[in-house]
């Protein structure tokens, strides 16, 4: 019952066949990839069966040799079933294979198998352990860059213990796993039946409601089964049927810990638009290839009642099944794009040309089946006429997908033409810029859609393109300017574009948060499968950190089947905001697993383990980040912040500089944050405002107003962690200025309000101290982010530690502190950790109560980005836990934390009371 059956061999017209039990339901690897880990009793379940099936065979003599998840298979009732034994041989013959052959899948090999010497049942069993493995922890022990790299692991590296990637699991389970894993196979269990009895064992030890109970169903018989039409048992749409049904009611019967991303049920047609086939035999009409697919679900997107696969969507996709240049598709590539972009549809198009007419031809299939739907053709004069072509084919595509006539009368569907371009040429260079942000090239995106706004300088849609693009780029100002001249021209755009650019514009400002949200919210009652407005919803609950929120929002595109990256990494941040690091990280690692790898997604987990103070892990993340694209930035900037918090600060600079031998001016800016941060750390502020500077020169040299915020700002806070107040009061003062000309975000205006505030107690002006404070605290009301009152409760604390009424400040630093989020983004100062701890360290210090004292400052070197832009506080810190251990007369402790300060400002600026003080104090502890 735990093998696939087989019913009939024959021959029919010359081929021979084998007429095999159709099992409906999923393989175990997919099953595996669409769960982050599956349950113990899931487990321990399927392991009982799949032993049972290895038994059966290994008693009649047979070796699978190439068992592996994907050889499993488990149909409804969640009953396993073995299948393909394909390279199978009997255990009573020799010499099936060569000398020095080797058979069998690398990942899944046993030790012998990969030194191609004489094989038993007990290589079964090794395999059988991987598989377990792999389900318990969602990888395979063993993973490599090539076949021959895996192969040598299997024979040399011990594997990692299951227990330590999935610590949910039996102890036992663990043993059991690591025994078949065995490399000198006398070492493993001789048998199936024996790994099957200890499950059996381990299961008792499980919770009753964890256990499995798959349903039995009778064999067909095989006198009954030889009676159907062999014809229709090898219809090719019965795979692809199987397919398309995702095994759901598998997942429903069989429990697992994390939800895999499922589509919703929907009444309506989902249409993936595949890439034209030019058969004209001009390549210089290559270009209408994409083009003719973008045009087409740019159409079809208006509609409320088709949800048509995004073009940037489609790109993925076929980058990943490497099909971008691919001039026709095979009935399994297409069944590959369907199923990951879970489209019901699939449209297949070519165009042609007689002279100056040209036609285009369509095809509408089920993609389940291939079933022919309908098949269109539409004619016009000139390269010019193809855009106008589409409106035609769009209302033709509708009716073939069995929309009623007045359904699509009543859609929204403006002309093509209206909401793009009318001009050819035009379009031919925005289709070029788009496949270049596709492909992440975003400066010469730019540069091909600037081609593009010179022919037709009214394309909406390119301007909105090109505000991406420069977003990005970290360019944020430019970002700004072209997406008002998108909204300028709102009669050019579609409805959804309309919606989505008046989100985007509305959000730029805090104090129009609830109307962006409102424009969305409009944006989804017409489209509720909208990905962008979706996410654009949770971008604006990220900004006023109602993590709650964002992480719900994200969860139902999730829910919905939603492929895109975005919904996946900003819910793993706001799950970062909330200190829940380990479900980020899932989050990211359920994508990776369900829909395929990326740069991008590495880059992000190495930021998940630099917030948790992994900089190892983090470091090895970058690195297979780097493997994936040698060329991406952020990487290299990702490479030099873990180095900072690590204390190589050499390195650090390094990778900084490296930054700005590209040509991206964006990350120039953000890597001179980093710079000037870095001389902070080591007590250099005459370094670091040089940096802030030449920050600050591009930054007007580009008219960004948002960093040149960034720049006046960490120019203040600097000056003003070094004593330099009245300096600090300048640069407050500007950025302030700026911020509230430029209409730039809320948060700056604060946190410049902030500064102002601090500066003028360092001068020792106290009562315009308190009157900042008001109008923070006015500025705090006006915006939707009210966490932000923590920056009034700091401001207010540092006064009343003026007064030195301690007690007070301590009150107001704790409310302060009890209203940040954890550290879990990048940019500048959106973790304020370090500084508001020590505020709360040096009141309790000032207080005399040296354990809470103590507790605080030993936080602070916990924080990542506190280091990261910060390091000045943590340098600080150091010195004052010496000085809190030596008053406690822990005079080791003592001197280790004043060396560690000393050894980070060895370089720093001359004359720092900070240093003199220090040096004098480990001095007097002696040796």
């Amino acid at each position: 019952k735990n093998v696939c059956g087989m019913y009939d061999l024959g021959e029919a017209e010359g081929s021979h066949y084998i007429t095999m039990e159709y099992v409906q339901g999923e393989d175990l690897k997919s099953m595996i990839r669409m769960s982050t880990g599956l349950t113990t009793g899931t487990v321990i379940s399927l392991g009982k069966q799949v032993c049972e099936g290895l038994a059966e065979a290994h008693g009649l003599g047979v070796v699978h040799r190439d068992l592996k998840p994907q050889n499993i298979m488990i149909d409804k009732g969640g009953n396993a079933k073995i299948m393909d034994f394909g390279i199978a041989r009997s255990l009573r013959e020799r010499g099936i294979t060569g000398p020095s052959v080797i058979i069998g899948t690398p990942e899944y090999m046993s030790p012998e198998q990969a030194e191609a010497r004489e094989i038993d049942r007990t290589s079964d069993i090794y395999s059988l352990g991987v598989i377990l493995y792999e389900m318990v922890t969602g990888r395979v022990p063993f993973e490599g860059e090539t076949a021959l790299g895996i192969v040598i692991k299997h024979k040399t590296e011990t594997p990692k213990n299951p227990k330590q990637i999935n610590p949910g699991i039996p102890d036992d389970l663990a043993r059991l796993i690591l025994k078949c894993l065995e490399k000198d196979k006398a070492m493993r269990y001789q048998s199936a039946a024996e790994v099957k009895a200890e499950l059996d064992k381990i299961e008792k030890g499980i919770p009753t409601t964890e256990r499995i109970i798959p349903e039995r169903k009778p064999f067909t018989s095989r006198e009954i089964t030889v009676k159907f039409n062999l014809r229709r048992l090898l219809v090719p749409g019965l795979a692809a049927v199987a397919l398309v049904i995702l095994g759901l009611a598998v997942w429903k019967l069989i429990p697992r810990q994390k939800a895999a991303p499922v589509l919703a049920p929907t009444d309506k047609p989902s249409l993936a638009v595949m890439y034209f086939k030019n058969n004209t035999g001009d390549p210089a009409l290559d270009h209408w290839r994409t083009a003719l697919s973008d045009l087409l679900i740019a159409d079809l997107a208006q509609s409320r009642y088709v949800r048509v696969l995004s073009g940037d969507r489609l790109f993925d996709i076929l980058r990943q099944l490497d099909l971008v240049e691919a001039k026709s598709y095979t009935r399994e590539e297409l069944r590959k794009v369907s199923s990951q972009g879970r489209a019901s549809h699939i449209l297949l198009g070519d165009y042609t040309r007689a002279g100056e007419n040209f036609r285009i031809n369509t095809v509408l299939q089920e993609a389940a089946t291939g079933e022919l739907l309908g098949s269109e053709s539409v004619d016009g004069k000139g390269a010019e006429s193809l855009i106008f072509m589409v409106d035609d084919l769009t209302r033709r595509i509708k009716s073939n997908l069995r929309l009623s006539e007045d359904a699509i009368a009543g859609d929204i569907d403006e002309e093509v033409g209206r909401i793009t371009t009318s001009s050819a040429e035009a379009y031919k260079y925005y289709n070029e810029g788009r496949d270049l942000h596709h492909r992440g090239r975003y400066r010469e995106s730019i540069q091909s859609i600037e081609r593009a706004l010179a022919l037709d300088p009214e394309f909406a849609m390119a301007y909105r393109s090109m505000a991406m693009a420069y977003n990005n780029l970290l360019m944020f100002s430019e970002k700004t300017k072209y997406l008002k001249k998108a909204f300028d021209l709102a009669g050019r755009l579609s409805e959804r574009e309309h919606l989505l650019i008046q989100g985007e514009i509305l959000r730029e400002s805090e104090k129009t948060y609830g109307q962006a949200i409102e424009a969305y919210n409009r944006l989804l009652e017409l489209y509720p499968d909208d990905t962008i407005g979706g996410t654009n919803l949770g971008v604006i609950h990220t900004e006023i950190e109602d993590w709650d929120q964002v992480i719900e929002i994200y969860q139902r595109l999730i829910r919905r089947g939603d492929q895109s990256i975005i919904p996946y990494t900003n819910q793993a941040e706001a799950y970062r905001h909330k200190g829940m690091y380990d479900r980020g990280r899932d989050v990211i690692e359920l994508y990776i697993k369900s829909f395929g790898d990326s740069a991008r997604l590495r880059e992000d987990l190495a930021q998940h383990y630099f917030f948790q103070g992994r900089y190892e892990a983090a470091h090895e993340e970058t690195q297979r980040a780097l493997s994936l694209d040698p060329k991406s930035i952020l990487s290299v900037i990702n490479r030099g912040i873990i180095a900072h918090a690590r204390g190589n600060l050499a390195e650090a600079e390094r990778a900084y500089l490296e930054v700005l031998e590209s040509d991206e001016l964006g990350y120039h800016l953000y890597s001179r944050t980093l710079l000037g941060s870095l001389n902070l750390m080591k007590g250099r502020l005459g370094d670091a405002t040089e940096e802030f500077e030449r920050g600050l020169e591009l930054a007007e040299k580009i008219g960004d107003n948002w960093w040149k915020c960034v720049f006046h700002t960490f120019a203040a806070f600097g000056n003003l962690g070094f004593g330099k107040t009245a300096e600090a009061l300048r640069q407050s003062d500007v950025a302030l200025d700026i911020a509230q000309k430029a209409s730039v975000e809320l948060r700056w205006q604060r946190r410049a309000l902030l500064l102002k505030g601090l500066a003028q107690l360092g001068a020792g002006s106290v009562a315009e101290s308190a009157q900042t404070a008001d109008e923070l605290k006015a500025l705090v009301d006006e915006g939707m982010n009210k966490k932000e009152i923590r920056l009034y409760h700091h401001l207010r604390g540092m006064i009343e530690v003026q007064n030195k009424n301690f007690a007070r400040a301590i009150e107001y630093f704790k409310e302060a502190n009890g209203l940040l989020s954890h550290p879990a983004d990048l940019m500048p100062f959106t973790n304020d950790q370090a500084i508001f701890t020590e505020a709360l360290a040096q009141a309790y210090y000032s207080a005399g109560d040296l354990d809470k004292a103590q507790w605080e400052f030993e936080k602070i070197a916990g924080f990542s980005t506190g280091i990261l832009y910060y390091g000045h506080i943590y340098a600080r810190s150091l010195s004052m836990l010496g000085r809190i251990y030596e008053e406690r007369g822990w005079k080791e402790k003592a001197r280790g934390s004043y060396q560690k300060f000393l050894d980070l400002w060895k370089d720093a600026d001359s004359g720092l009371a900070e240093v003199v003080d220090t040096r004098k104090r480990l001095a007097s502890l002696g040796n």
